[in-house]
């Protein structure tokens, strides 16, 4: 297990001689994408886009996903709601321009799913996003199952097999 703030915001593994090999998040490997356009109105006093709109791109990529019926479906009674969000910011986003947002899901449980998200401008990394995720019934307000076939579908969305990276993502404090 690494220290807390060892590389804090990059998957990494350790080697055979107590090495580290840093390896940077690539959109590949993130299978859902989703552009957002960088507005004006979403810069802070100075000059940068304000941090709020990296959850909201965030939640923009999730909901896209979630809602779709398509490729999750829910129960009629269902609803997802977040129970958990963790953003590592990496570099700054500014304005014009775009950004995409890889998703991915890491783990669907019993009643939740973990999500990691990964924010890119121009090819470069510039926030890690981990969100926990959870299936309400609307009308007891409580928790519910995911339904086989919600949970198959979100396991459709886990990253694709690399062997270059490990295949979970590593936050401060995860064992490895």
């Amino acid at each position: 297990m690494s220290s807390p703030d060892a590389f804090k915001s990059d998957i990494h593994r350790s080697m055979p001689q107590g090495q580290v090999v840093r390896v940077h998040p690539r959109l590949d490997d993130y299978p859902l994408h989703t552009t957002e356009k960088l507005r004006f109105a979403d810069t802070d006093c100075n000059g940068h886009i304000s941090k709020a709109v990296f959850a909201v791109c965030c939640q923009n990529a999730r909901m896209e996903l979630l809602h779709d019926p398509r490729r999750v479906p829910l129960p009629i009674d269902g609803q997802f709601v977040i129970a958990r969000l963790e953003i590592d910011f990496l570099g700054e986003m500014r304005w014009p321009g775009s950004v995409v947002i890889g998703s991915r899901c890491e783990h669907v449980g019993r009643t939740s799913l973990v999500m990691t998200q990964a924010l890119f401008v121009d090819g470069r990394c510039a926030a890690n996003a981990r969100s926990t995720v959870v299936l309400m019934d609307r009308s007891t307000r409580r928790a519910a199952p995911l339904p086989p076939e919600t949970a198959l579908a979100l396991r459709g969305f886990r990253a694709p097999p690399n062997d270059n990276v490990a295949p979970e993502s590593h936050w401060p404090g995860q064992e490895e």
